[in-house]
């Protein structure tokens, strides 16, 4: 009699258990596609959009192709640097014209009233080997715009210059 009653509560502790996990489960999976959905929605996040100009820029630069790189620029930095200057300084610098990929992987945004900076690190791969680097962008017309480049903590493209 007893061993009926003890398979009974067994059976039941166990069907108990098993379909508490499936419930928490399902909690789970509904939560992660929930929030799925809500990044849908928003849009890519600050990260992906810098990502977005950083790696087709790097490309580029990489290439050769400093001519196509060079619209990714802020327009500070465009009113500053001819793209004939911009040249020379991706080419005098081997980490960034010999670039084959960035892996961006860090973002900081700071506001000052209604201006912001976005300032992206990551890491460049280079033919002359990997290097932390660190994108300044800024917004225009709804996109960002590379303001500052800077390869292991030095800026080798900068829209800022000492008056």
């Amino acid at each position: 009699m007893w061993s009926i009653v003890l398979s009974v509560a067994f059976v039941l502790g166990l069907y108990l258990f098993i379909d508490s996990r499936i419930k928490a489960a399902r909690e789970a999976a509904l939560k992660a596609t929930a929030e799925v959905e809500l990044r849908e929605k928003r849009g890519p996040s600050m990260l992906e959009a810098a990502a977005a100009v950083a790696v087709p820029f790097i490309a580029k630069v990489g290439a050769g192709r400093f001519a196509d790189a060079y619209p990714s620029m802020a327009t500070p930095y465009r009113s500053a640097v001819a793209l004939s200057s911009f040249e020379k300084a991706c080419r005098a610098s081997p980490v960034l014209a010999g670039a084959r990929s960035v892996a961006l992987n860090r973002l900081r945004q700071q506001n000052a009233g209604t201006a912001a900076t976005i300032e992206a690190m990551g890491v460049l791969d280079s033919s002359a080997g990997a290097v932390p680097i660190r994108f300044v962008f800024v917004q225009e017309g709804g996109q960002l715009r590379i303001l500052v480049v800077s390869l292991a903590g030095v800026p080798v493209l900068q829209g800022v210059t000492p008056q």
